[in-house]
Protein backbone atom coordinates (compact mmCIF):
# COMPACT_ATOMS: atom_id res chain seq x y z
CA UNK A 1 0.00 0.00 0.00
CA UNK A 2 1.41 3.38 -0.94
CA UNK A 3 2.02 6.14 1.57
CA UNK A 4 -0.88 8.24 0.34
CA UNK A 5 -3.38 5.43 0.97
CA UNK A 6 -1.83 4.64 4.34
CA UNK A 7 -2.14 8.25 5.42
CA UNK A 8 -5.75 8.29 4.24
CA UNK A 9 -6.44 5.40 6.57
CA UNK A 10 -4.66 7.16 9.41
CA UNK A 11 -6.74 10.27 8.84
CA UNK A 12 -9.86 8.12 8.83
CA UNK A 13 -8.78 6.65 12.14
CA UNK A 14 -8.69 10.14 13.56
CA UNK A 15 -12.45 10.27 13.12
CA UNK A 16 -12.76 7.24 15.36
CA UNK A 17 -10.52 8.56 18.10
CA UNK A 18 -12.13 11.99 17.93
CA UNK A 19 -15.39 10.58 19.25
CA UNK A 20 -13.94 9.09 22.43
CA UNK A 21 -15.68 9.98 25.67
CA UNK A 22 -14.43 10.05 29.22
CA UNK A 23 -14.40 6.59 30.74
CA UNK A 24 -13.81 4.77 33.98
CA UNK A 25 -11.06 2.19 34.07
CA UNK A 26 -11.42 -1.55 34.30
CA UNK A 27 -10.53 -3.34 37.51
CA UNK A 28 -6.88 -3.95 36.71
CA UNK A 29 -6.17 -1.56 33.86
CA UNK A 30 -4.64 -4.25 31.68
CA UNK A 31 -7.07 -4.07 28.79
CA UNK A 32 -7.17 -7.04 26.43
CA UNK A 33 -6.01 -10.37 27.71
CA UNK A 34 -3.52 -10.94 24.90
CA UNK A 35 -1.00 -8.49 26.32
CA UNK A 36 2.45 -9.67 27.34
CA UNK A 37 4.53 -8.65 30.37
CA UNK A 38 7.45 -6.30 30.02
CA UNK A 39 9.97 -9.07 30.47
CA UNK A 40 12.68 -9.93 32.90
CA UNK A 41 14.99 -7.28 34.35
CA UNK A 42 17.74 -6.13 32.03
CA UNK A 43 20.12 -3.22 31.73
CA UNK A 44 19.46 -0.01 33.59
CA UNK A 45 17.09 2.40 31.84
CA UNK A 46 18.17 5.93 31.06
CA UNK A 47 16.18 9.13 31.34
CA UNK A 48 13.81 8.04 34.13
CA UNK A 49 13.24 9.47 37.58
CA UNK A 50 13.24 7.03 40.52
CA UNK A 51 10.02 5.07 40.71
CA UNK A 52 9.48 6.25 44.25
CA UNK A 53 8.94 9.76 42.94
CA UNK A 54 5.65 8.67 41.43
CA UNK A 55 4.46 5.47 43.05
CA UNK A 56 6.09 5.32 46.44
CA UNK A 57 7.75 2.07 45.44
CA UNK A 58 4.53 0.10 45.82
CA UNK A 59 3.94 -2.65 43.23
CA UNK A 60 1.75 -1.55 40.36
CA UNK A 61 0.79 -3.11 37.03
CA UNK A 62 0.05 -0.94 34.01
CA UNK A 63 -0.84 -1.63 30.39
CA UNK A 64 0.72 -0.08 27.30
CA UNK A 65 -0.78 -0.37 23.80
CA UNK A 66 1.12 0.37 20.60
CA UNK A 67 1.46 -0.61 16.92
CA UNK A 68 4.78 -2.46 17.02
CA UNK A 69 3.93 -6.07 16.21
CA UNK A 70 7.04 -7.30 14.40
CA UNK A 71 10.46 -6.38 13.12
CA UNK A 72 13.06 -4.12 14.67
CA UNK A 73 10.59 -1.95 16.59
CA UNK A 74 8.94 -4.95 18.21
CA UNK A 75 12.35 -6.23 19.33
CA UNK A 76 13.37 -2.80 20.59
CA UNK A 77 10.08 -2.31 22.45
CA UNK A 78 10.57 -5.62 24.26
CA UNK A 79 14.07 -4.60 25.26
CA UNK A 80 13.07 -1.10 26.33
CA UNK A 81 10.31 -2.42 28.55
CA UNK A 82 12.68 -4.93 30.11
CA UNK A 83 15.18 -2.13 30.76
CA UNK A 84 12.42 0.03 32.22
CA UNK A 85 11.38 -2.76 34.59
CA UNK A 86 14.99 -3.11 35.74
CA UNK A 87 15.00 0.58 36.65
CA UNK A 88 11.50 0.41 38.16
CA UNK A 89 11.14 -3.11 39.59
CA UNK A 90 7.88 -2.20 41.27
CA UNK A 91 6.24 -1.33 37.91
CA UNK A 92 5.11 -4.22 35.73
CA UNK A 93 4.19 -3.26 32.17
CA UNK A 94 1.80 -5.43 30.19
CA UNK A 95 2.12 -4.48 26.54
CA UNK A 96 -0.20 -5.11 23.63
CA UNK A 97 0.94 -4.58 20.06
CA UNK A 98 -1.77 -4.40 17.39
CA UNK A 99 -1.17 -4.02 13.66
CA UNK A 100 -1.48 -0.48 12.33
CA UNK A 101 -4.76 -0.94 10.48
CA UNK A 102 -6.65 -2.63 13.36
CA UNK A 103 -5.14 -0.62 16.20
CA UNK A 104 -7.24 2.52 15.97
CA UNK A 105 -10.58 0.74 16.05
CA UNK A 106 -9.48 -1.48 18.92
CA UNK A 107 -8.14 1.44 20.93
CA UNK A 108 -11.12 3.73 20.43
CA UNK A 109 -13.56 0.91 21.20
CA UNK A 110 -11.71 -0.05 24.39
CA UNK A 111 -11.47 3.55 25.62
CA UNK A 112 -15.14 4.19 24.96
CA UNK A 113 -16.00 1.04 26.93
CA UNK A 114 -13.81 2.02 29.87
CA UNK A 115 -11.28 -0.76 29.32
CA UNK A 116 -8.49 1.15 27.63
CA UNK A 117 -4.80 0.86 28.48
CA UNK A 118 -3.06 3.09 30.99
CA UNK A 119 -0.60 4.34 28.36
CA UNK A 120 -1.58 4.51 24.69
CA UNK A 121 0.12 5.45 21.47
CA UNK A 122 -2.35 7.72 19.70
CA UNK A 123 -2.89 10.23 16.89
CA UNK A 124 -1.45 13.66 17.69
CA UNK A 125 -3.86 15.37 15.29
CA UNK A 126 -6.87 14.65 17.53
CA UNK A 127 -5.54 15.17 21.05
CA UNK A 128 -7.98 18.03 21.63
CA UNK A 129 -11.01 15.81 21.12
CA UNK A 130 -9.93 13.38 23.82
CA UNK A 131 -8.78 16.12 26.18
CA UNK A 132 -12.11 17.91 25.93
CA UNK A 133 -14.10 14.83 26.94
CA UNK A 134 -11.76 13.91 29.77
CA UNK A 135 -10.74 10.64 28.12
CA UNK A 136 -7.06 11.43 28.72
CA UNK A 137 -5.18 13.14 31.53
CA UNK A 138 -3.13 16.31 31.54
CA UNK A 139 0.58 15.74 32.12
CA UNK A 140 1.33 19.29 33.31
CA UNK A 141 1.89 18.38 36.96
CA UNK A 142 4.24 15.54 36.07
CA UNK A 143 6.18 17.70 33.61
CA UNK A 144 6.61 20.49 36.13
CA UNK A 145 7.46 18.15 39.01
CA UNK A 146 10.14 16.27 37.07
CA UNK A 147 11.54 19.30 35.24
CA UNK A 148 10.88 17.95 31.75
CA UNK A 149 11.98 20.61 29.27
CA UNK A 150 9.38 20.91 26.50
CA UNK A 151 11.86 23.02 24.52
CA UNK A 152 13.64 19.75 23.76
CA UNK A 153 10.72 18.73 21.49
CA UNK A 154 9.68 20.07 18.11
CA UNK A 155 7.52 23.15 18.84
CA UNK A 156 4.78 22.20 16.38
CA UNK A 157 4.34 18.89 18.22
CA UNK A 158 4.20 20.47 21.67
CA UNK A 159 1.61 22.92 20.38
CA UNK A 160 -0.59 20.10 19.10
CA UNK A 161 -0.39 18.32 22.45
CA UNK A 162 -2.07 21.23 24.22
CA UNK A 163 -5.74 21.84 24.94
CA UNK A 164 -6.83 25.03 26.71
CA UNK A 165 -3.21 25.69 27.59
CA UNK A 166 -2.52 22.31 29.19
CA UNK A 167 -0.36 19.46 27.92
CA UNK A 168 -2.08 16.12 27.36
CA UNK A 169 0.56 13.45 26.98
CA UNK A 170 3.93 13.76 25.26
CA UNK A 171 4.82 13.72 21.54
CA UNK A 172 6.48 10.47 20.44
CA UNK A 173 7.30 10.71 16.74
CA UNK A 174 6.23 12.56 13.63
CA UNK A 175 6.86 12.84 9.90
CA UNK A 176 7.38 15.56 7.34
CA UNK A 177 6.95 15.88 3.56
CA UNK A 178 9.91 16.72 1.34
CA UNK A 179 10.81 16.64 -2.34
CA UNK A 180 12.84 13.63 -3.49
CA UNK A 181 14.64 14.01 -6.81
CA UNK A 182 16.69 11.63 -8.95
CA UNK A 183 20.15 13.15 -9.45
CA UNK A 184 21.09 10.84 -12.32
CA UNK A 185 17.95 11.82 -14.21
CA UNK A 186 18.79 15.45 -13.56
CA UNK A 187 22.25 14.98 -15.09
CA UNK A 188 20.84 13.12 -18.09
CA UNK A 189 18.36 15.95 -18.70
CA UNK A 190 21.05 18.62 -18.49
CA UNK A 191 19.93 19.85 -15.06
CA UNK A 192 22.26 20.61 -12.17
CA UNK A 193 21.87 17.68 -9.71
CA UNK A 194 22.78 19.99 -6.86
CA UNK A 195 20.08 22.56 -7.65
CA UNK A 196 16.59 21.10 -7.16
CA UNK A 197 13.58 23.29 -8.02
CA UNK A 198 12.70 25.84 -5.35
CA UNK A 199 9.43 27.26 -6.71
CA UNK A 200 6.42 26.18 -8.75
CA UNK A 201 7.75 27.56 -12.02
CA UNK A 202 11.01 25.66 -11.70
CA UNK A 203 9.20 22.51 -10.66
CA UNK A 204 7.07 22.68 -13.81
CA UNK A 205 10.06 23.40 -16.06
CA UNK A 206 12.12 20.59 -14.57
CA UNK A 207 9.19 18.18 -14.81
CA UNK A 208 8.85 18.91 -18.53
CA UNK A 209 12.52 18.15 -19.12
CA UNK A 210 12.49 14.99 -17.03
CA UNK A 211 9.33 13.40 -18.44
CA UNK A 212 9.89 10.59 -20.94
CA UNK A 213 7.32 9.13 -23.32
CA UNK A 214 7.52 5.78 -25.09
CA UNK A 215 6.66 5.08 -28.71
CA UNK A 216 3.07 4.28 -27.74
CA UNK A 217 2.61 7.78 -26.34
CA UNK A 218 2.53 6.39 -22.82
CA UNK A 219 4.57 7.63 -19.90
CA UNK A 220 7.86 5.85 -19.31
CA UNK A 221 9.14 8.30 -16.70
CA UNK A 222 7.04 11.04 -15.16
CA UNK A 223 8.83 14.25 -14.26
CA UNK A 224 6.47 15.21 -11.45
CA UNK A 225 2.84 14.64 -10.61
CA UNK A 226 0.99 16.21 -7.67
CA UNK A 227 -1.14 13.04 -7.53
CA UNK A 228 1.84 10.83 -6.68
CA UNK A 229 3.39 10.43 -3.25
CA UNK A 230 1.97 12.37 -0.32
CA UNK A 231 1.49 16.01 -1.25
CA UNK A 232 -2.26 16.80 -1.03
CA UNK A 233 -3.98 20.06 -1.87
CA UNK A 234 -3.77 21.60 1.58
CA UNK A 235 0.03 21.42 1.60
CA UNK A 236 0.38 22.99 -1.82
CA UNK A 237 -2.13 25.68 -0.86
CA UNK A 238 -0.08 26.48 2.25
CA UNK A 239 2.95 27.06 0.02
CA UNK A 240 0.84 29.62 -1.84
CA UNK A 241 -0.17 31.49 1.28
CA UNK A 242 -3.51 29.72 1.40
CA UNK A 243 -5.47 28.30 4.31
CA UNK A 244 -8.76 26.50 4.85
CA UNK A 245 -9.90 28.02 8.16
CA UNK A 246 -9.58 31.52 9.54
CA UNK A 247 -8.74 32.48 13.12
CA UNK A 248 -12.42 32.49 14.05
CA UNK A 249 -12.98 28.92 12.89
CA UNK A 250 -14.77 29.86 9.69
CA UNK A 251 -14.02 27.85 6.52
CA UNK A 252 -12.05 29.48 3.69
CA UNK A 253 -11.96 26.54 1.27
CA UNK A 254 -12.45 28.68 -1.85
CA UNK A 255 -9.88 31.28 -0.86
CA UNK A 256 -8.13 32.55 -4.05
CA UNK A 257 -4.78 31.12 -2.98
CA UNK A 258 -6.36 27.66 -2.59
CA UNK A 259 -8.01 27.90 -5.99
CA UNK A 260 -4.70 28.92 -7.55
CA UNK A 261 -3.02 25.89 -6.01
CA UNK A 262 -5.61 23.50 -7.41
CA UNK A 263 -5.47 25.22 -10.79
CA UNK A 264 -1.70 24.73 -10.84
CA UNK A 265 -2.08 21.05 -9.98
CA UNK A 266 -4.57 20.65 -12.83
CA UNK A 267 -2.22 22.44 -15.22
CA UNK A 268 0.59 19.98 -14.44
CA UNK A 269 -1.67 16.94 -14.58
CA UNK A 270 -3.31 17.98 -17.86
CA UNK A 271 0.07 17.77 -19.59
CA UNK A 272 0.01 14.02 -19.19
CA UNK A 273 -3.61 13.39 -20.04
CA UNK A 274 -6.09 11.10 -18.30
CA UNK A 275 -5.31 8.03 -20.44
CA UNK A 276 -1.54 8.16 -19.99
CA UNK A 277 -1.82 8.99 -16.30
CA UNK A 278 -4.28 6.17 -15.68
CA UNK A 279 -1.95 3.68 -17.35
CA UNK A 280 1.00 5.01 -15.37
CA UNK A 281 -0.90 4.75 -12.08
CA UNK A 282 -1.87 1.16 -12.83
CA UNK A 283 1.76 0.23 -13.39
CA UNK A 284 2.91 2.18 -10.33
CA UNK A 285 0.32 0.58 -8.04
CA UNK A 286 1.36 -2.86 -9.24
CA UNK A 287 4.91 -2.22 -8.03
CA UNK A 288 3.98 -2.35 -4.38
CA UNK A 289 6.45 0.45 -3.65
CA UNK A 290 7.11 4.03 -4.70
CA UNK A 291 7.57 4.72 -8.44
CA UNK A 292 10.45 6.97 -7.38
CA UNK A 293 12.36 3.93 -6.15
CA UNK A 294 11.56 2.11 -9.39
CA UNK A 295 12.98 4.97 -11.46
CA UNK A 296 9.56 5.78 -12.91
CA UNK A 297 9.23 9.19 -11.24
CA UNK A 298 12.03 11.74 -11.40
CA UNK A 299 10.62 13.87 -8.58
CA UNK A 300 8.06 13.14 -5.88
CA UNK A 301 6.83 14.74 -2.68
CA UNK A 302 6.61 12.14 0.04
CA UNK A 303 7.11 11.49 3.74
CA UNK A 304 10.50 10.96 5.35
CA UNK A 305 9.72 7.24 5.64
CA UNK A 306 10.50 6.97 1.93
CA UNK A 307 14.13 7.66 2.80
CA UNK A 308 14.31 4.46 4.84
CA UNK A 309 12.58 2.51 2.06
CA UNK A 310 15.14 3.78 -0.45
CA UNK A 311 17.95 2.59 1.81
CA UNK A 312 16.39 -0.86 1.91
CA UNK A 313 15.18 -1.31 -1.67
CA UNK A 314 17.55 0.86 -3.69
CA UNK A 315 20.67 1.67 -1.65
CA UNK A 316 22.60 2.69 -4.78
CA UNK A 317 19.98 5.18 -5.98
CA UNK A 318 21.56 8.56 -6.70
CA UNK A 319 19.03 10.99 -5.24
CA UNK A 320 18.65 14.14 -3.22
CA UNK A 321 16.17 15.61 -0.75
CA UNK A 322 14.92 19.20 -0.87
CA UNK A 323 12.16 21.41 0.55
CA UNK A 324 8.80 21.33 -1.19
CA UNK A 325 8.91 23.99 -3.95
CA UNK A 326 6.70 26.91 -3.00
CA UNK A 327 4.99 29.86 -4.61
CA UNK A 328 4.84 32.34 -1.74
CA UNK A 329 5.95 30.75 1.50
CA UNK A 330 7.83 27.58 2.53
CA UNK A 331 5.59 24.95 4.07
CA UNK A 332 5.33 21.25 4.72
CA UNK A 333 2.87 18.89 6.37
CA UNK A 334 3.37 16.71 9.43
CA UNK A 335 1.30 14.11 11.23
CA UNK A 336 2.40 12.01 14.15
CA UNK A 337 1.92 9.79 17.15
CA UNK A 338 1.97 10.71 20.81
CA UNK A 339 1.79 8.91 24.14
CA UNK A 340 -1.26 9.60 26.30
CA UNK A 341 -2.38 8.74 29.84
CA UNK A 342 -5.83 7.20 29.53
CA UNK A 343 -8.18 8.36 32.27
CA UNK A 344 -8.75 5.09 34.09
CA UNK A 345 -9.43 6.94 37.36
CA UNK A 346 -6.48 5.33 39.11
CA UNK A 347 -3.82 7.87 40.16
CA UNK A 348 -1.31 5.18 41.07
CA UNK A 349 -1.43 3.58 37.63
CA UNK A 350 -1.42 7.00 35.97
CA UNK A 351 1.74 7.96 37.89
CA UNK A 352 3.45 4.71 36.85
CA UNK A 353 2.34 5.19 33.24
CA UNK A 354 3.88 8.67 33.31
CA UNK A 355 7.22 7.15 34.30
CA UNK A 356 7.06 4.92 31.22
CA UNK A 357 5.98 7.85 29.03
CA UNK A 358 8.85 9.98 30.30
CA UNK A 359 11.29 7.14 29.68
CA UNK A 360 10.10 6.44 26.12
CA UNK A 361 10.37 10.11 25.13
CA UNK A 362 13.78 10.69 26.71
CA UNK A 363 16.62 11.53 24.29
CA UNK A 364 18.56 8.34 25.01
CA UNK A 365 15.61 6.11 24.21
CA UNK A 366 14.47 8.18 21.24
CA UNK A 367 17.93 7.81 19.68
CA UNK A 368 17.44 4.04 19.88
CA UNK A 369 13.98 4.35 18.33
CA UNK A 370 15.40 6.29 15.39
CA UNK A 371 18.19 3.79 14.92
CA UNK A 372 15.68 0.92 14.85
CA UNK A 373 13.01 2.51 12.68
CA UNK A 374 14.45 5.57 10.98
CA UNK A 375 11.46 7.54 12.22
CA UNK A 376 11.52 11.26 12.89
CA UNK A 377 11.34 11.16 16.67
CA UNK A 378 9.81 14.04 18.60
CA UNK A 379 12.76 14.74 20.88
CA UNK A 380 14.98 17.18 18.99
CA UNK A 381 18.09 16.16 20.94
CA UNK A 382 17.61 12.67 19.52
CA UNK A 383 16.46 13.64 16.02
CA UNK A 384 19.33 16.11 15.70
CA UNK A 385 21.99 13.89 17.24
CA UNK A 386 25.31 14.77 15.51
CA UNK A 387 25.78 11.22 14.23
CA UNK A 388 22.47 11.51 12.36
CA UNK A 389 22.92 15.09 11.17
CA UNK A 390 26.13 14.17 9.35
CA UNK A 391 23.81 12.77 6.67
CA UNK A 392 22.84 15.78 4.46
CA UNK A 393 19.58 14.15 3.41
CA UNK A 394 18.53 13.54 7.00
CA UNK A 395 19.55 17.07 7.97
CA UNK A 396 17.38 18.43 5.16
CA UNK A 397 14.44 16.35 6.39
CA UNK A 398 14.80 17.51 9.99
CA UNK A 399 15.20 21.14 8.95
CA UNK A 400 11.78 21.09 7.29
CA UNK A 401 10.14 20.77 10.70
CA UNK A 402 10.78 24.50 11.03
CA UNK A 403 8.13 25.21 8.38
CA UNK A 404 5.89 22.19 8.83
CA UNK A 405 2.26 22.34 9.92
CA UNK A 406 -0.38 19.96 11.18
CA UNK A 407 -3.82 19.82 9.67
CA UNK A 408 -6.05 22.00 11.83
CA UNK A 409 -8.34 20.14 14.21
CA UNK A 410 -11.77 21.69 13.77
CA UNK A 411 -14.36 20.43 16.21
CA UNK A 412 -17.24 21.29 13.89
CA UNK A 413 -15.67 19.30 11.05
CA UNK A 414 -12.92 16.94 12.29
CA UNK A 415 -12.59 15.18 8.93
CA UNK A 416 -12.57 18.28 6.75
CA UNK A 417 -9.30 17.26 5.10
CA UNK A 418 -10.78 13.98 3.89
CA UNK A 419 -13.45 16.00 2.06
CA UNK A 420 -10.74 17.71 0.00
CA UNK A 421 -9.23 14.57 -1.50
CA UNK A 422 -12.30 13.74 -3.66
CA UNK A 423 -12.36 17.37 -4.82
CA UNK A 424 -8.69 17.22 -5.75
CA UNK A 425 -9.07 13.88 -7.52
CA UNK A 426 -12.13 15.04 -9.46
CA UNK A 427 -10.23 18.05 -10.74
CA UNK A 428 -7.08 16.14 -11.60
CA UNK A 429 -8.65 13.03 -13.09
CA UNK A 430 -11.98 14.21 -14.46
CA UNK A 431 -11.18 17.69 -15.68
CA UNK A 432 -13.58 19.44 -13.29
CA UNK A 433 -13.31 23.17 -12.66
CA UNK A 434 -11.22 23.99 -9.54
CA UNK A 435 -13.25 27.08 -8.62
CA UNK A 436 -16.57 25.24 -8.93
CA UNK A 437 -15.48 22.28 -6.83
CA UNK A 438 -13.89 24.39 -4.10
CA UNK A 439 -17.02 26.55 -4.00
CA UNK A 440 -18.96 23.34 -3.37
CA UNK A 441 -16.52 22.28 -0.65
CA UNK A 442 -16.89 25.73 0.93
CA UNK A 443 -20.68 25.38 1.11
CA UNK A 444 -20.37 21.92 2.65
CA UNK A 445 -18.00 23.26 5.29
CA UNK A 446 -20.26 26.21 6.06
CA UNK A 447 -23.19 23.83 6.50
CA UNK A 448 -21.13 21.61 8.81
CA UNK A 449 -20.21 24.59 10.99
CA UNK A 450 -23.80 25.80 11.07
CA UNK A 451 -25.15 22.38 12.01
CA UNK A 452 -22.53 21.99 14.72
CA UNK A 453 -23.48 25.37 16.13
CA UNK A 454 -27.08 24.19 16.56
CA UNK A 455 -25.92 21.39 18.85
CA UNK A 456 -24.03 23.65 21.23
Amino acid sequence: MNNRNKMALLLASAMLTAGLTACSGNSNGNGAGSSSPSGSPGASAEGSAPASDATGGEPVTISYWHIYTDGAMKDLTDQLLADFHAKHPNITVQQLGVNFFDYWTKLSTAMAAGSGPDLALNDTSTVAARAKTGAILSTDEYIQRDGVNLDDYFPVLVDRMKYQGKMYGMPNDTDVRVLYYNKKMFKDAGLDPNKPPVNWDELEQYADKLTKWNDKKMLDVIGFSPALGNLHLWTLAWTNGGDFWDDEGKPTFNKPENVEALQWEKKIQDKYGVKAMSAFNSQANALGFSPFIAGKAAMIVDVNNLYQEIKTRAPDLDFGVAPIPYSKTPASWSAGFDLELVNNKDPKRAAAAWELMKYLTSPEVQVKIHEASGSLVSNMKAAQDPKFMEDPNWKMIVDQMKVSRFIEYVEAMPSWHSKLDPVEQAVLNSGKDPQQFLDGAQKDAENAVANFGKTQ
